[in-house]
């Protein structure tokens, strides 16, 4: 899981600032900062054991709480296998644990950014909505999402589920990934790679 997130951030990384400018004219496109930020939120939660930096360890049994909610924000990156290039998106990622209500796992995926097939760095409006999920056994969680993200000629709908693990003792982070996953692009149906990780903290019950 760890590699997969890196794997997924990487190519928005190298991107300049073509396809949508720099609303404060400074010539540096704002988009860039949101990668760095990412990044380094990465960097904490998954370290990069290439680079001999430790990521947070899995949260024992005994540190997931039994009650109370916890809010986590953080990143999403969504990699198509898209014609004739791939696809590489990332947005924000608002993700609230709730250990004992009715609805476990809620939240949403926005504020989406990245390059379609033609290479074109630009803005996506649309969102995801995270309903469905579920907490254990153990450290583990699950999240369903589903929703539209759109652009200038650019469709992609999203509809799938991401699995993942609490880090941290106490509960710190989240992280999780669906690595077969699937979106519709423009139509048609393309294999993809959602990934997924944010910080947080746990409110007393």
């Amino acid at each position: 899981m760890r590699v997969m997130v890196m794997a997924a951030l990487l190519p928005l990384m190298g991107c300049g600032g073509g396809g949508g400018g720099d609303s404060g004219g400074s010539g540096i496109d704002p988009r860039l900062s949101r990668i760095d930020i990412y990044e380094s939120q990465r960097l904490r939660v998954l370290g990069d054991p290439g680079a001999g930096v430790m990521g947070m360890p899995m949260t024992e049994a005994g540190n997931i709480p039994a009650t109370g909610t916890a809010d986590f924000t953080g990143s999403v990156t969504i990699r198509a296998e898209t014609s004739p290039a791939t696809s590489v998106l990332a947005g924000d990622a608002t993700i609230t644990m709730d250990f004992e209500g009715a609805e476990p796992v809620t939240g949403t995926f926005g504020n989406f950014f990245g390059t379609g097939p033609d290479g074109v760095l630009r803005d996506y409006g649309g969102s995801a909505t995270i309903s469905d999920g579920s907490i254990g056994p153990g450290n583990e969680w699950s999240l369903d999402y589903s929703g539209a993200l759109t652009a200038t000629g650019q469709s992609f709908i999203l509809d799938g589920t991401v699995t993942g693990d609490f880090l941290g003792n106490p509960v710190t982070a989240v992280a999780g990934s669906a690595l077969e996953a699937q979106v519709n692009y423009n139509g048609t149906i393309t294999d993809a790679v959602v990934t997924v990780v944010g910080e947080g903290s746990l409110s007393a019950p």
